[in-house]
């Protein structure tokens, strides 16, 4: 059975993320740090409840009584909410401090723990240490925005924001979005909230195939992107930002190496946390670097292209390299894939991926003689059969935009057909989509 997407110009509901830095106060801060600690506590209480019930009727068990199945604790959402609502007034009398929908969250966090064991995506649910467990989520009615700069929390009050909010909030505004969830995170002292947001857009006509662009991308040039024809449309220089943060971070750990961290029996020094704040702070920041970059381009090429071409890679293989794995995982090559394939949606343009062997590079742009072999410090093609001469990324560049064309084996062009997962309309996003700038197209 063929599964297609929503038809074109029809209006569809998709699931977005939005993540803003917020600037709360001292007072503030005390009552978003109570919540996260009430959330973690809730967590850790019922997972020792239940561990402690299974452990009990495991005992029961090998002593040769027999156990009800109604003598175990439940472990899904509701069941656990049960037990919390039992237990509450023993365990925490300061519950109602907090908000309810704060011990919600956790109750639904476990079930999922619980759930992922059963079906062997994960071990057995651990207890969430101090420190490490720095969010609370919040149902949708529990946080709202007030205007473009501010929004409310239940029990906490209005919160200012550092950026507008002004695109979620003018979804919100005119009925074409709706929260279904919220999450405040705590990092490195500083607090953001992640919405995920129900959004109504309309999907865009697939655009003709007139501007067509091959995206190869690299470690010393990290995105060349050239034209069937052969025009250098694109070059985007990798700026390292890894590499250019060791030295800072090196230092940074070595500082944080010379105080007292945290080990079994005592607890980590103030200088120890101050030190290895900058180490987090550093991470912080060229992971930011990082993704807004990436962002960047991948909205321009959505924008300004109506077929993208890139190369199905095997990232997961490549970091397996370990003289090159550094420098792959700092590029992020699977994050630059994985936006282009929501954003083209996003903008009526295509994604065409390249097969995985689909030799890019060994073929020559002008005759299409494939070399045997082409080492990797090779960085300029020669072709012995037409003699061009030309840079090996641009080259491959080349090949895969010829890839796309219309009526070769990609499928693009009119008629053509795509395959079903590239019509679907992407559904979810992640909550680090905070700043992505998209055109939304709201029906009428």
């Amino acid at each position: 059975m063929t599964t297609t997407g929503p038809a074109a110009g029809s209006p569809t509901s998709v699931t977005q993320a939005y993540v803003f830095a917020l600037d709360p106060t001292l007072e503030q801060v005390s009552l978003l740090r109570s919540h996260i600690g009430g959330s973690r506590f809730v967590y850790n209480a019922l997972l020792g409840l239940v561990k402690t019930n299974w452990e009990a009727n495991r005992a029961r068990k090998d002593a040769g009584e027999r156990v009800a199945k109604e003598d175990y604790l439940g472990t899904r959402q509701f069941d656990l909410q049960k037990t919390w609502y039992a237990e509450r007034d023993e365990l925490a009398p300061w519950w109602g401090e907090n908000g309810s929908s704060t011990y919600n969250y956790a109750c639904l966090n476990l079930s999922k723990a619980f759930i992922n064991f059963r079906a062997g995506r994960a071990k057995f649910p651990t207890f969430k240490k101090k420190g490490t467990a720095v969010s609370v989520s919040f149902l949708s009615n529990a946080v709202r925005l007030v205007d473009s700069h501010h929004l409310r929390i239940s029990r906490i009050g209005k919160i200012k924001t550092y950026e507008s909010t002004r695109k979620m909030f003018r979804h919100l505004e005119r009925g074409t979005g709706r929260i279904v969830a919220s999450t405040i995170t705590q990092r490195n002292g500083k607090f953001a909230v992640s919405f995920t947001v129900q959004v109504s857009r309309v999907v865009p006509t697939p655009r003709a195939p007139e501007r067509v662009i091959g995206i190869d991308v690299g470690l010393s040039t990290l995105y060349t992107g050239a034209g069937p024809e052969g025009e250098h449309t694109l070059d985007v220089a990798n700026p390292h930002h890894l590499i250019k943060a060791e030295r800072m971070l090196a230092h940074a750990q070595r500082v944080a190496a010379r105080r007292q961290g945290p080990r079994p029996g005592a607890a980590p020094s103030r200088r120890w946390k101050k030190a290895n704040s900058r180490v987090v702070q550093i991470h912080t920041s060229t992971r930011d670097a990082r993704r807004n970059l990436i962002h960047n381009t991948t909205s321009m090429l959505a924008k300004n292209y109506d077929v993208i071409v890139i190369e199905d890679l095997n990232v997961k293989g490549m970091v397996k390299n370990h003289a090159l794995a550094k420098h792959i995982s700092d590029v992020a090559w699977g994050q630059f894939a994985r936006q282009l394939k929501y954003k083209t949606k996003w903008y009526g343009s295509t994604l065409v991926r390249a097969p995985r062997f689909f030799p890019s590079s060994k073929t020559c742009s002008q005759c299409g003689t494939v070399k045997a072999k082409l080492l990797l410090d090779q960085r300029t093609y020669h072709c012995v059969a037409c003699g061009l001469t030309i840079d090996r990324d641009l080259n491959a560049a080349i090949n895969l935009a010829k890839y796309g064309l219309p009526g070769t084996n990609s499928g693009t062009g009119r008629g053509g057909e795509v395959r079903p997962e590239q019509q679907k309309l992407v559904g979810t996003a992640r909550p680090d989509e905070a700043s992505t700038e998209t055109l939304t197209l709201v029906s009428a």
